[in-house]
């Protein structure tokens, strides 16, 4: 029996999640620039939607398979309530693969949860400062800032989303919620 025949195992049909995930790595990498871009002009909130999950997947695509894991292990211990393991998992990735902007994005948002602001905040300016573009870490900067009763900081920030994916869900209404907050209107 050929190959072709019997799918390359002996006779054995390849499970169906085996063929995707061997589908999934032949793909080429999504271009980051022509997301951003297409994310620019979306028409929708819903196409946004979409785009911003590729976005997404695309920067974590970046990261090598060793701090894949890794990351996926921290998400995992961080929805299990356990921050601080998850920062561990973080951490390490980081020491990996230090110049990958959304790992110190995400470990920001670890390092909130469990009350060290400080070093949320310096990972953001650190994502940032590697990839002005990443829009998670501006989202996450303007809920810190708004946390922090800073409302200037937090629809600077928010603008900021706005300029990169103006279709973002809720834009509008988080944007005039900010703008009442900085003119010291009622919310």
């Amino acid at each position: 029996m050929s190959p072709m025949k019997d799918g390359g195992l002996g006779g054995r049909r390849a499970p169906p999640a085996l063929l995707l995930a061997l589908l999934l790595a032949a793909a080429a990498p999504e271009d980051i620039n022509a997301l951003l871009s297409a994310l620019k002009s979306a028409p929708t909130e819903q196409q946004a939607t979409m785009l911003e999950q590729r976005l997404i997947a695309a920067w974590h695509d970046q990261a090598t398979p060793a701090v894949q894991i890794l990351i996926e292990q921290a998400a995992r211990k961080a929805a299990a309530a356990h921050a601080k393991d998850a920062l561990a998992d973080a951490d390490a990735a980081i020491v990996l693969q230090p110049d990958l902007a959304d790992l110190r994005r995400r470990r920001a948002e670890l390092r909130y949860a469990t009350g060290d602001e400080q070093g949320a905040i310096a990972d953001l300016a650190q994502a940032l400062s590697r990839e002005p573009r990443l829009i998670p870490a501006w989202a996450s900067l303007s809920l810190f800032a708004e946390a922090r009763h800073d409302p200037k900081r937090a629809l600077a920030a928010w603008q900021k989303v706005l300029e990169l994916d103006p279709k973002t869900a809720h834009a509008a209404t988080r944007l005039e919620m900010l703008q009442r907050k900085v003119n010291g209107q009622p919310i």
